[in-house]
């Protein structure tokens, strides 16, 4: 009981205090406690216009003192910052863009290879995106869509300073993506969600959510995997991500696609293995493939990624 008391007192409303006590036990106050603490800056080095040798020892020779993010060979975090890297001229001149290191596992999953159709289904404001077309070097096309407007403005002014080329923009929900009559070899779907595992930016979360919010986005998320799937060649990879905590929007929604649609789970290798018994609930033993990012051991927001090839 210890341990929910302390986690009402860090303002988890009740419901999600004990639902958190249940699928992780005492960890659940360590994973609470490390979301209180700001997440280390981090940035990703845009080899579309620098090498990440001759970025590094700019930086370098600045003062600034960084390690490298495991799973992403551009990704580094600083761990000196002797005054704000959003002032260099690195920044500014699009050799670098900030990212935060959770965000930059689903491009470097779905692994886009230059010259492919690609589709980015919830592309503001550009992160990954821009990280697809880094890593086809600017070859292929990227299909990116978003609703909000002003978000969408803002995916226009980071593509451009970042020197990207390859990507058109939609307006438009993903939802109506098979209306262009393309098929994709590789999508991207960073899905919409509670955002359970982004308190130390959002910490409104931690009392305003309500089971309702989990349900709607489960929903939606599984309208949006059902489109990408119908759109996907066969053969063709769908990476699903979130940065959310909840299993109703991770490990239920992959339990689905695999009882109802025709794929595999292709495994990954960062991250801590996906819940398979969360709230005593059986799910297959597959789900262990995708991972899952917790606060109190990788440094990062709590986040999901599954990696899903359609046969």
């Amino acid at each position: 009981m210890a341990i929910l008391e302390k986690l009402l007192t860090l303002g988890y409303s009740k419901p999600f205090a004990e639902r958190y006590y249940q699928l992780w036990g005492e960890r659940a106050l360590r994973i609470a406690q490390a979301m209180e603490k700001p997440l280390p800056r981090c940035f990703r080095i845009n080899t579309l216009k620098i090498s990440v040798q001759n970025l590094v020892k700019r930086l370098n020779k600045k003062g600034f003192q960084f390690r490298r993010v495991p799973w992403a060979r551009e990704g580094f975090c600083l761990t000196r910052e002797p005054f704000s890297i959003t002032s260099t001229p690195e920044y500014l001149t699009g050799l670098i863009y900030i990212q935060e290191a959770s965000s930059m596992y689903p491009p470097v999953a779905l692994d886009p290879k230059p010259g492919e159709i690609v589709a980015d289904m919830a592309a503001a404001p550009g992160g990954k995106t821009s990280y697809l077309a880094q890593l086809m070097e600017n070859k292929g096309v990227i299909y990116a869509f978003d609703v909000d407007e002003d978000r969408l403005k803002e995916t226009r002014i980071n593509l451009s300073r970042l020197g990207v080329l390859n990507v058109i923009l939609f307006h438009s929900s993903s939802l109506y993506i098979d209306q262009l009559g393309i098929e994709f070899d590789k999508i991207l779907l960073d899905a919409p969600c509670t955002g359970s595992g982004t308190i130390h930016k959002n910490p409104e979360r931690k009392w305003n959510r309500t089971m309702d919010d989990i349900k709607f986005c489960q929903g939606l998320q599984m309208k949006l995997v059902e489109k990408a799937l119908e759109v996907l060649k066969p053969g063709g990879i769908l990476v699903y991500s979130t940065c959310s905590l909840e299993p109703e929007e991770n490990e239920f929604v992959i339990q689905w696609v695999l009882e109802n649609f025709d794929v595999e789970l292709l495994p990954l290798k960062y991250g801590e293995p996906a819940l398979t018994r969360p709230f005593g609930i059986e799910l297959s033993d597959e789900i262990k493939k995708a991972r899952r990012l917790y606060p109190d051991v990788h440094g990062t927001s709590g986040f999901f990624v599954a990696k899903i090839r359609k046969l």
